[in-house]
C-alpha cells in the first residue's frame, strides 16, 4: 500500500487535469476571448479582455478601466511594497498574512506592456470568461458590502484592494493565478503550480508562448 501511494503521488503532481469541455471547447473558434498568463519571475498573474469580465467586478471609484485587465493576488505587505526586501518575503512565505488583489488596466498589447516578462496567450470561451469573472469577484473582501482599497498599484492605472483569504506557503500567488485560469475550463493542474514557472509551462502546453 505504501509503495502504491509513492507511485500515485508523483503521477498526480505531473499529470494535467483535462479541459472542462462545456467551458473550454476543443474548437478555438468557440473560444473568442483572449487571456494572458504573465510571469514576472517569482510571481504570475492573469490578464483578460476587460469587456469579458468588467460586469462581474465590484464597483469602486479606483477600479481601472482599459482594454485589458490584469489580476494578481498576494501578501498584503510584500506585494504592495515595490521595495520590499528579503525579510518581508520570508514573513509572507511562512506566516499567514492578509492578502490583496492587484488590478492593472492595460491599453496596449499585453506583451508590449510587460516587456521583461514571460507571457502565454490563451483563448477561452465567453462562458469560461464568465466563470473566471465570478471567481475574481468573490476574492474581493467586503466591509459592510463595500470593496476596500488597499492603496495605489505598482503601475499607472492600477490599484490594490483588500482580498479574501490568507497568504502563506504553499497558498501562493501562482496557485491563485492557476485557480483563476482553471475557472475558464483550461486544462491545468492547480496542485502543481507552486512556482510561476510551472504555471507558465502548463499554460504553454495548450496556449501560445509569446515570450
Amino acid at each position: 500500500m505504501r509503495r502504491s501511494i509513492f507511485l500515485i503521488v508523483p503521477f498526480l503532481l505531473c499529470s494535467c487535469m483535462g479541459p472542462i469541455t462545456e467551458l473550454y471547447p476543443e474548437d478555438e473558434a468557440e473560444r473568442p476571448i483572449t487571456v494572458y498568463i504573465v510571469s514576472h519571475g517569482w510571481h504570475a498573474g492573469i490578464a483578460i479582455e476587460s469587456d469579458a469580465i468588467k460586469e462581474y467586478l465590484p464597483d469602486h471609484p479606483d477600479m481601472p478601466e482599459a482594454e485589458y485587465l490584469k489580476f494578481g493576488w498576494g501578501d498584503g505587505r510584500y506585494y504592495t511594497d515595490s521595495e520590499a526586501g528579503f525579510g518581508l518575503m520570508m514573513r509572507a512565505a511562512f506566516l499567514p498574512t492578509r492578502s490583496v488583489i492587484h488590478v492593472v488596466g492595460i491599453d496596449i498589447p499585453v506583451d508590449r506592456y510587460f516587456t521583461g516578462s514571460q507571457i502565454v496567450r490563451i483563448k477561452v470561451s465567453e462562458d469560461g470568461a464568465r466563470e473566471m469573472g465570478k471567481f475574481v469577484n468573490d476574492r474581493f473582501r467586503l466591509r459592510d458590502g463595500e470593496v476596500q482599497s488597499a492603496g495605489h498599484g505598482l503601475y499607472t492605472n492600477s490599484h490594490f484592494y483588500e482580498a479574501n483569504g490568507r497568504y502563506y506557503l504553499p497558498k501562493t500567488s501562482n496557485v491563485w493565478t492557476a485557480r483563476a485560469l482553471r475557472q475558464t475550463g483550461f486544462p491545468i493542474t492547480v496542485l502543481y503550480t507552486f512556482t510561476s514557472g510551472n504555471v507558465v509551462s502548463q499554460a504553454a502546453r495548450e496556449g501560445e508562448r509569446i515570450r
